[in-house]
């Protein structure tokens, strides 16, 4: 498809995955099944004329150039595509979509989506609007859902049996292979929670204040860094009233984006590696945020990795709600997953890092956060002091004596 559209057209063409490790594993490192580069085989050689291994990028012969683009960082990746095939689009960070779509706008372009269901979630509106728009007449928008029996790629029957032999979960099954959207999101952290929580309507409109509001962060020296903003609601939960992600921005950049939501934000909450001093500045981040936010920083708790996702499940379900401005980042959380070991057939422990990392780990800090400050209002009071009688009513010795005697009266009354 993309040769062709190629040498029909001279320009730029994308191939997004969810990640530009994932890229290369499946398409340029990958092989047929008869044990030819697949890359090769897409773009043979006497099509190429330039290649470029480190930023899996082609340049053909006739002037047109292909990349593979991975879509937890296409902020960096410039400008100018006149075709995208985006690839496993139901687990990459949908806002991406978003920001190529006004360039192939400008260019008069084409975009492509490819992939198989993962629940509820962007894929599945995706889909749903193009059959929609299809079926109104629009010939600019084609979908179809082709299953393993459609398609017969391989032996359906036989296939499905050997992967429930093999201990594969159903609903995992059910989405590769059936293309069944109303499976469950098998390995998601807290997409259950999250669904429950939409359906008891905590994903909307609603009003907040602009005062008493608390920031968490997720800080990426190299990698993304992702801000939630949320506020402690009158039943005992949380309201996240906004969302902020981006990739390679300078510190800078995200002051300006907590300024200019014109919040009062009552105190930042930084993770523990927002400690750690730099060879380039000879600072450390929380030094530069208590520079901007004199006595507004503070670190959070410390707490592991699985005990921090039991405080993020914990949360999500208390009374919490997300305005829409937290879009993308109720997405991340739907989307955040356990690593699939392709050697025990089972979901390890450990998310996989992915685009929904980082939203997901300044989430986790929130509920951190959360969790200690509710642990500290309920605390117990301080006992009461003792209560002394003023001296012109306190008790003599001889009161307290007969006192003394008539409780062992009774007590020897009540054995008997």
């Amino acid at each position: 498809m993309l040769n062709m559209c190629a040498h029909r057209r001279i320009g730029a063409y994308w191939h997004t995955f969810p990640t530009f490790e994932q890229g290369r594993k499946a398409i340029w490192d990958g092989f047929t099944r008869d044990g030819k580069r697949i890359i090769d085989n897409v773009f043979p050689a006497e099509l190429v004329k330039r290649r470029d291994n480190q930023q899996m990028a082609i340049e053909l012969r006739n002037g047109s150039l292909y990349r593979v683009i991975g879509t937890d960082k296409i902020e960096t990746v410039g400008a100018g595509p006149v075709g995208v095939l985006h690839s496993e689009y139901s687990i990459a960070r949908p806002k991406a979509a978003d920001l190529i779509s006004p360039m192939l706008r400008e260019n008069d372009g084409w975009e492509a989506y490819v992939y198989t269901p993962r629940g509820n979630n962007h894929g599945r509106k995706k889909f749903d609007t193009f059959r929609r728009l299809q079926a109104e007449g629009n010939n600019a928008y084609f979908a179809e859902m082709l299953t393993l029996y459609d398609t017969r790629a391989y032996d359906p029957d036989r296939t499905i049996d050997e992967e429930r032999a093999e201990g594969k979960p159903e609903a995992l099954i059910r989405q590769e292979y059936l293309c069944d959207w109303t499976a469950a999101n098998v390995g998601a952290v807290y997409g259950d929670l999250i669904e429950k929580l939409e359906k008891r309507g905590g994903y909307g409109e609603f009003e907040h204040p602009r005062d008493g509001v608390f920031a968490s962060y997720d800080l990426g020296f190299t990698d993304a860094t992702a801000i939630w903003f949320w506020r402690i609601n009158a039943s005992g939960g949380l309201d996240f009233i906004d969302h902020h992600e981006a990739h390679g921005q300078p510190l800078s950049h995200y002051f300006d984006e907590i300024e200019k939501r014109g919040y009062e934000v009552k105190m930042h909450w930084l993770p523990h590696d927002a400690a750690a001093h730099t060879l380039a500045t000879g600072s450390s981040v929380e030094d530069q945020f208590r520079s901007r936010y004199a006595g507004r920083v503070r670190i959070g708790p410390a707490l592991s990795l699985l005990d921090g996702i039991q405080a993020a499940r914990w949360l999500l379900e208390q009374p919490c709600r997300f305005t829409s401005k937290c879009a993308d980042g109720v997405e991340a959380l739907r989307s955040y997953h356990y690593e699939w070991d392709e050697d025990t057939k089972t979901y390890s422990r450990k998310p996989e890092h992915d685009w929904s990392s980082h939203t997901a780990d300044a989430f986790r800090y929130a509920a951190i956060v959360a969790k200690h400050i509710m642990k500290i209002s309920k605390a117990k009071p301080p006992p009461a002091e003792p209560v002394i009688p003023p001296m012109n009513k306190a008790w003599s010795l001889e009161q307290l004596w007969a006192d003394r005697m008539r409780e062992n009266q009774r007590s020897r009354g009540e054995r008997i």
